[in-house]
C-alpha cells in the first residue's frame, strides 16, 4: 500500500468514526425552539447579575437545561460567564 493511500484510508477512518458523535448534540435551531426567553432579555438579566459589557452570547445546555451563556467583561477587564435559563429567564449560574 502506498503512503498516500495509507493517509487517505486513515483520514477516511477518522472521519467516519467521528461523524456519529455530532448526532448527540442539538442544533441551535432545536434549542431556540425550546426557549421562551429572548436573547435580548437574557442579556439584560445577565447585566443585572454582573455589571459590565456583554461581549459574547451562546445558546446551549447546562445540567440538562437550555441556557444562554453570556460572557461579560467588567470594569476591571475581568471576564465572567452568566448562564440564564432560556425557559424561565432566571439566572442559572454565574462563573467569575
Amino acid at each position: 500500500m502506498t503512503t498516500s493511500l495509507k493517509v487517505f484510508a486513515m483520514a477516511a477512518l477518522i472521519s467516519f468514526s467521528v461523524t456519529p458523535a455530532w448526532a448527540l448534540f442539538e442544533t441551535d435551531k432545536e434549542l431556540a425552539e425550546k426557549a421562551s426567553v429572548s436573547m435580548i432579555d437574557a442579556i439584560k438579566t445577565a447585566e443585572t447579575a454582573m455589571p459590565g459589557k456583554p461581549v459574547e452570547v451562546e445558546m446551549g445546555k447546562d445540567d440538562g437545561q437550555v441556557v444562554y451563556k453570556i460572557e461579560i467583561v467588567d470594569a476591571n477587564r475581568k471576564t465572567h460567564k452568566v448562564y440564564v435559563n432560556a425557559m424561565t429567564g432566571k439566572i442559572h449560574v454565574v462563573k467569575k
